[in-house]
């Protein structure tokens, strides 16, 4: 799908789910992003053309990035989750080749430990959205 097929598509359909982007919000919100309504956040979160621009707060792109790679996981079909990457980390600023340099350096054994409990909290997020959503 490309970019502007999915910005289209995205005029009337979420491509991540209502509740992934709350559940991401709530870990993400005044700490990886500025402050912003939950409605905010699940609009920019979808690339919606509409959707207010917030931005990332400074030295918080690896953690980005990684939340990123932790929801494109979760959007099927795959090509439409790597348009959704590219897109939305078109609007972070953050680059394609820094994205795919960096995306997993918080899951390697050299993280830091405000890394690895950042990669917990995403992954909890995501796995309690899973669990109440009734997927494996």
């Amino acid at each position: 799908m490309s970019g502007s097929r999915l910005l289209e598509t995205a005029k009337w359909r979420d491509v991540v789910e209502l509740g992934l982007c709350m559940a991401i919000h709530d870990v993400c919100n005044d700490s990886q992003f500025e402050n912003c309504t939950p409605l905010d956040f699940a609009n920019f979160l979808n690339v919606r053309e509409e959707a207010k621009s917030i931005a990332v707060l400074p030295k918080e792109k690896l953690r980005v990035c990684y939340m990123v790679f932790a929801v494109a996981r979760n959007i099927s079909p795959r090509k439409e989750a790597e348009t959704w990457a590219r897109l939305f980390l078109q609007r972070c600023g953050i680059a394609g080749s820094y994205y795919n340099k960096h995306r997993s350096d918080i899951c390697a054994d050299h993280a830091t430990e405000d890394n690895k409990n950042y990669r917990k909290s995403i992954d909890g997020a995501i796995d309690e959205w899973r669990s109440r959503r009734g997927t494996p």
